[in-house]
């Protein structure tokens, strides 16, 4: 299958602590990241705590400019000539955050919420009122919800608000950035299988990155390891978890047991 989103040769490093903004002393976060999710396929990235997976997320949503390589959209730069994320593609790329009550602004109604991703779209008010209902909808929050605050709500119905704000913008990949780790069991289940519909009702590609193997083997068609910011191991989801061919990977598989 063609690659949708592409990762290549990505690299980031931030400041060591103790070290100026400008100090010449880095620790690297990402090193020489190669990877591809395409058309309807869900790519899970797993990683111990520290790996760079939140990172690496922020880099494949362009929340993140990388210091090497680039990301790839249809075979097109996310960023344009002068380094910013271009307006034509930022709507095909969306982002789920860990944390649906951190993520989710108390202030703001949901109807303000879901539909803050249209602003830098040129759709009139009433095409942008029709798609926030719609995104309401696939998540099966009634449409009475849009004039409700956050905090009315509860962890799961907060995280389909957020599955929702990135829905509204139609993407053709969304980025999860641990979106069911805040979640007790039984919500998570009802979470990912949501997502799974959506993927089938829409063609979704999901990037999902996750700690959680169980819930990786149940959301990925395919997996990719993350270390200390390298891909250590990749592969089909169910070959990599039930025949690991690297050290860090056993050692997520034992962790979790």
């Amino acid at each position: 299958m063609s690659a949708l989103l592409e990762a290549k040769n990505i690299a980031y490093s931030v400041p060591e602590r103790g070290s100026s903004v400008f100090g010449s002393r880095k620790k690297t976060v990402l090193q020489d990241v190669s990877l591809h999710v395409a058309e309807r396929e869900t790519l899970g990235i797993v990683g111990s705590s520290g790996s760079g997976k939140s990172t690496l997320s922020r880099i494949l949503t362009g929340l993140i400019r990388p210091e090497k390589g680039k990301i790839l959209f249809q075979g097109q730069d996310l960023r344009d000539a002068n380094r910013q994320v271009r307006k034509d593609i930022r709507p095909s790329i969306q982002m789920i955050f860990q944390d649906p009550q951190g993520a989710l602004d108390p202030r703001q109604t949901v109807r303000q919420i879901v539909k803050e991703p249209l602003h830098q779209m040129a759709l009139s008010n009433d095409e942008k009122e029709r798609r926030v209902l719609e995104a309401l909808a696939d998540v099966a929050l009634p449409q009475d919800a849009a004039d409700r605050y956050p905090r009315m709500f509860s962890g799961g119905q907060r995280q389909r608000i957020a599955i929702a704000r990135a829905l509204v913008t139609r993407p053709s990949v969304i980025v999860a950035d641990e979106a069911v780790s805040a979640l007790d069991v039984s919500t998570q289940a009802v979470v990912l299988n949501l997502l799974l519909d959506l993927q089938k009702r829409h063609g979704l590609s999901y990037i999902f990155v996750s700690h959680d193997l169980a819930v990786i083997r149940h959301i990925s068609h395919r997996v990719a390891v993350l270390d200390e910011g390298k891909i250590v191991e990749t592969g089909p989801t169910l070959s990599v978890m039930d025949h690991p061919q690297h050290a860090a990977t056993q050692d997520l598989i034992d962790a979790s047991l």
